[in-house]
């Protein structure tokens, strides 16, 4: 509530603004009557009531109606011959309409035929605005000239000159200054790229050629333009717009005097002349700029491209690195997976086999010693009969783990060889060394005091442990090395169990 209230109080401060620069334009505007009926040759209030609907549409109706009632009330009682109040009335309405439509009207044919909200970022834009700019006036001249003609303000001979004038009036009001402040409601995308002192100097360079063309009448008109280009190139596109209405305003205003190249038999004459010089000055900086917004406009546009380009690329890049590791985390897990019995988490059969391939070549190459333990848990299917397979499993997996505590984590590898029998294969390692190894587990799992009521060696769980170890030749076979192993445990299950045996 409180903020429709403060956008009504605002609405009406723009609606009695509107008013009063309307009335302002008029009184400036009939400083150039030049025509019979009051016809002013330059038409400013339409250069503010352009911009103000094109922005706001029909909520400024109310100050463009209240502006040209009170505006329009001094010309119309200056009317020779004097009108009635019946036509005075009918005429200032006439207006009114003419002064609503024209605005509207312009900002219909903006918002259906522009592809682009801001106008002079786009040439295409641009060549809209110019369109209406001379289109919509045409509906204002008809009825207002029409609206005269009734009223008998003049003769049917001077209707299409007054037509004329009436249309060109209100049309290069929207060309000369209307840009400015409808620019300064867009984004800027031309940023100013002039000095203070750059500007001081070609804006001094601007008077003095003003002053030469228009108080001296040298015919140096054609020295506005490199000027005014260099607005275009060197200031934002709204102070280079404005430089335009500047040029324009000093010359119509000076023309109007009598002043400057300009001049000929008639005011009328002189000024149609002048803002039609004036509005190809306009026109071409208008398009000029609308060019260079719109290189500006797609040089951005790459650049952000590009920028979100690399953006992504990188952030591509990192996804695929990331996925890459993810990938070979996971080939790593896996392969872990296929490599490890799932019950003891030590090495399973088949990545045994591989191993102690491996090995046995490596050895083989630096002529090191190789030894291999091949582990039986004793009477362990008395176990599994007494206690149940899920602790006969547990019985399993403390096994595998003290053997993990006893070998060397970087070298060895202890295996599951199936069901209660594991392997483990010692890479460098001596018959002496082995044998150390092989009572230190043994020592270990009795100290598990696991209980084994059903054993035939102790009523804790044991070992039986055989143990061979070679430095690999070129005629010894792998085969044989396993046999010799598997033979050192036979006969230590023989010779009573809870013990290791070693064959060479």
């Amino acid at each position: 509530m409180k903020n429709q209230s403060q956008k009504g109080r605002q609405l009406v401060f723009l609606n009695g603004g509107i008013a009063i620069a309307y009335i302002i334009a008029i009184q400036i505007s009939h400083a150039f009557t030049t025509l019979p009926g009051e016809v002013a040759s330059v038409w400013f209030p339409s250069a503010i009531t352009l911009p103000m609907v094109y922005y706001y549409g029909t909520k400024v109706f109310s100050g463009i109606i209240i502006g040209s009632i009170v505006g329009l009330i001094p010309a119309l009682s200056s009317l020779d011959p004097p009108l009635s109040l019946i036509n005075s009335l009918l005429l200032n309405t006439i207006c009114v309409i003419a002064n609503c439509l024209q605005p509207w009207f312009a900002r219909y044919l903006l918002n259906k035929f522009s592809r682009h909200q801001e106008i002079f970022t786009h040439l295409s834009s641009v060549l809209v605005f110019i369109v209406a700019s001379f289109v919509a006036p045409l509906i204002s001249a008809m009825l207002g000239v029409t609206g005269l003609l009734i009223v008998n303000a003049l003769t049917i001979g001077e209707y299409p000159l007054a037509f004329i004038t009436w249309w060109l009036a209100s049309a290069l009001a929207h060309i000369l200054f209307s840009p400015p402040m409808i620019i300064y409601r867009e984004k800027e995308v031309l940023h100013q790229k002039a000095s203070y002192g750059e500007i001081i100097i070609n804006l001094s360079i601007l008077c003095v050629i003003c002053i030469i063309i228009f108080q001296f009448a040298y015919p140096l008109e054609y020295l506005l333009l490199p000027i005014l280009i260099w607005g275009v190139f060197r200031l934002n596109r709204c102070n280079s717009s404005l430089l335009v209405s500047f040029v324009a305003f000093v010359a119509i205003t000076a023309t109007g005097k009598g002043y400057g190249i300009f001049v000929k038999s008639s005011v009328n004459d002189s000024l149609m002349l002048l803002q039609s010089f004036t509005a190809m000055l306009s026109l071409t900086t208008l398009i000029l700029s609308a060019v260079l917004s719109e290189r500006q406009i797609a040089q951005q546009s790459l650049k952000e491209t590009l920028e979100n380009l690399e953006i992504k690329v990188f952030e591509r890049t990192r996804e695929l690195t990331q996925a890459q590791l993810n990938l070979k985390h996971a080939n790593h897990t896996l392969k872990k997976i296929a490599n490890t019995d799932s019950l003891t988490q030590v090495a399973n059969r088949r990545y045994f086999d591989r191993r102690l391939r491996e090995e046995w070549h490596n050895m083989l190459v630096i002529a090191h010693p190789l030894s291999l333990l091949l582990i039986d848990i004793d009477c362990f299917k008395q176990y599994n009969d007494t206690y149940g397979h899920p602790q006969g499993d547990e019985c399993l997996i403390q096994v595998a783990q003290t053997f993990k505590s006893v070998t060397r984590h970087n070298s060895d590898c202890i295996a599951r060889y199936g069901g209660e029998e594991f392997a483990i294969i010692l890479p460098n390692t001596n018959q002496k060394e082995a044998q150390f190894i092989a009572e230190k587990i043994l020592k270990e799992i009795r100290k598990l005091q696991i209980d084994h009521k059903t054993s035939t060696v102790l009523k804790i769980v044991t070992l039986s442990i055989g143990i061979t170890t070679s430095t690999p030749q070129a005629n010894d076979s792998l085969e044989d090395f396993i046999q010799k192993a598997d033979k050192a445990l036979y006969q230590a299950k023989q010779q009573g169990r809870d013990r290791f045996v070693i064959l060479v």
